[in-house]
């Protein structure tokens, strides 16, 4: 199960293996990757969906991808709307620019969001509180309410 998690967790955060080996083998958390290498990965896998599947078959394919990698952009709402239609290279590149030039707005001078707009770093489950895994913590294991035969 805990596996799952974590793979289900790469869809929008590709960087989750990196960090985690580099967090077992060290105990230290890597920063978050900024926005622009988020973009150039996203526009890596793009351009690698393309090259396996064709233009029309990726860009249909890349509809389900894009909102995970823009999942952690800030605002995205524009661009969300925009690459989950698109069926060629040009409307993806044209959704970006437009994203990237509509972003500006709550970016600082280097591409970064405003202390507004940025998101709260992403944090594993485990770390929340401190270095204990919360399980460690736990007196009793919760259980949902309801019929108890059933668990």
């Amino acid at each position: 199960c805990h596996g799952v998690s974590v793979g289900r967790g790469a869809f929008y955060n590709p960087w989750i293996f990196k960090h985690t080996e580099h967090h077992l083998r060290t105990g230290v958390l890597l920063t978050e990757p900024k926005f622009t290498e988020r973009v150039q990965v996203m526009q890596r896998h793009f351009d690698l969906m393309l090259e396996v599947f064709g233009e029309k078959r990726g860009c249909l394919m890349f509809r389900k991808v894009a909102p995970w990698y823009a999942k952690r952009f800030g605002p995205v709402k524009p661009f969300n709307k925009a690459v989950v239609l698109i069926s060629t290279r040009e409307e993806f590149e044209s959704a970006l620019a437009d994203y990237l030039e509509w972003r500006r707005q709550f970016s600082d001078d280097d591409g970064e969001l405003t202390e507004r707009y940025r998101q709260n770093p992403m944090m594993p489950s485990f770390m929340k509180d401190g270095n204990e895994p919360a399980d460690a913590k736990r007196k009793t294991i919760p259980v949902p309410k309801g019929p108890v035969e059933v668990w």
